[in-house]
């Protein structure tokens, strides 16, 4: 939470000083500049050829008052082809040169009849310029001392902005590697003949998990309550992997009875299970059909559930792994079991930051249950890991309403998230990388072994926890 306050507080920032900074108003004058002659210095490039070019649009007679005569002749021949202005000519001026600055006075004052607008947009405009047009060098000396100390004043300002920003963006990217970028799983290892279930395979993280399964090899089964969805999902997958062993099983984990209904009907077709990815989750109101909250239901008793059906087949088929994916948000969970008891919730309330606490706690579920699996799969030869994928663009926050939230989420999907593909590295990695069975039960992150709360590995929560969930599914 603080580290989310920290970029929304970078972000503002930003967006206030890009407000005092750069941004401009737009002039909205509706002049006429028909029979008027105007001199731009340095009309060829950048602000002074806009300029020039603004005040042709409004029928200016326009001189680009430039060193450059190629520059300069190719940018009045553009400005006359933009705006239709005929009346755009080149005249060449040297700022650096008192010569050039009188003959250009003195050859201006010859052939043109009047003088309506003089801009010194040149980088340094020379008092003899302004002498030898207005007739008023005094005035003109006023002027650029004045013109000099708001230059040095915006320098000043301009250097502090620079700043500003080049601390935010070190910032951001500093952070951005750290907490959103995943290292890329580079094993090697090929899965034919291993079967793989995959929850919530259709969409986001699970369908990139499952697509990255079936291109070594593996039988993939995903597990999606959508069945339109679904065999859309393995269709796409088997014709960009070409593996046609990537199947559509229907899978409702907010129904005890879709999960058990599915647990019988893998285990009568499927001779083997050798990886459990336990990766659907979701932050929604609501209930389950068997009237849990359905963040409850859905991210924490429906994975407890299906993985103890299927558990007696995973140790036939060792060496296997159970790989839950939790949340760095379990950081902010915590565990009430009155309110388990009592509400069959996590968290009380149904607005939006009630959701996300329900959420966290449900991840710290996630961790607690891995943690006792683990102790009670001793002595077998099934593994089970717990991760966080990092900050990854999915359908996990589509329940979210309220209109705060929505701004603060596309802020965070615009600037703070990854894609599937790279979101489902450390999932990879829990399922495929070897020599961790001695880390079994512990929680990864990024690829890394990361040390938890001293809530999330708490032997008696985490067995209070197992207990209740066994309740809550009618095993115990």
């Amino acid at each position: 939470m603080i580290f989310f306050l920290f970029i929304v507080v970078l972000l503002v920032a930003y967006f206030i000083a890009h407000r005092i900074f750069v941004h401009r108003k737009t002039f909205t004058g509706t002049s006429k500049l028909y029979g008027k002659t105007v001199i731009v210095t340095g009309g060829n490039t950048g602000i002074g050829k806009a300029t020039a070019a603004e005040l042709a649009v409004r029928g200016a007679r326009v001189i680009l008052a430039c060193r450059s005569k190629q520059r300069g002749e190719a940018a009045a021949q553009e400005i006359r082809t933009e705006t239709g202005n005929d009346a755009v000519i080149f005249m060449q001026l040297d700022l650096a040169s008192q010569k050039s600055i009188r003959s250009f006075a003195e050859t201006f004052l010859k052939v043109e009849p009047r003088l309506d607008l003089l801009i010194n947009n040149a980088e340094h405009p020379h008092s003899r310029l302004s002498g030898s047009v207005y007739r008023g060098a005094w005035l003109f000396c006023s002027l650029l001392s004045f013109c000099m100390w708001i230059s040095a004043t915006l320098t000043t300002a301009n250097m502090i902005f620079f700043l500003f920003i080049v601390v935010l963006l070190v910032a951001y990217f500093i952070a951005h590697r750290i907490f959103v970028h995943r290292k890329t799983f580079t094993g090697t290892v090929k899965l034919y003949g291993k079967t793989i279930i995959v929850t919530g395979g259709n969409t986001g993280i699970g369908k990139a998990t499952a697509a990255e399964l079936a291109v070594r090899g593996a039988r993939v089964i995903l597990a999606c309550r959508s069945k339109q969805r679904g065999e859309a999902a393995a269709q796409e997958i088997r014709t960009e992997t070409g593996n046609d062993a990537v199947i559509f099983m229907q899978l409702d984990l907010a129904s005890q009875k879709s999960i058990r209904s599915f647990a019988e009907t893998f285990l009568k077709v499927e001779p083997r299970l050798d990886l459990l990815i336990n990766n659907a989750a979701l932050a929604a109101p609501g209930r389950t059909e068997d009237g849990l909250g359905m963040i409850l239901g859905v991210n924490h008793i429906g994975p407890f559930l299906l993985t103890s059906l299927l558990l007696e087949r995973l140790k036939e088929c060792g060496p296997s792994r159970v790989v839950n994916v939790s949340s760095c948000g379990h950081d902010l969970g915590t565990i009430d079991f009155d309110c388990i008891n009592t509400h069959k919730k996590l968290a009380l309330g149904s607005s939006d930051v009630d959701l996300f606490r329900a959420y966290a706690n449900s991840k710290l579920c996630n961790v607690l249950f891995t943690h006792e699996l683990a102790k009670r799969l001793e002595g077998t030869n099934v593994t089970c890991y717990s991760l966080h994928p990092g900050s990854v663009r999915t359908e996990l926050t589509r329940d979210i309403n309220e209109w705060h939230m929505r701004i603060i989420k596309a802020i965070m999907i615009k600037f703070w998230a990854t894609d599937p593909v790279s979101g489902a590295q450390t999932t990879l990695y829990g399922a495929l990388q070897e020599n961790i069975e001695h880390l079994s039960g512990r929680y990864f992150s990024d690829s890394q072994l990361v040390q938890v709360k001293p809530e999330a590995r708490d032997d008696g929560i985490a067995k209070k926890l197992w207990d209740i969930s066994e309740k809550l599914c009618g095993m115990a």
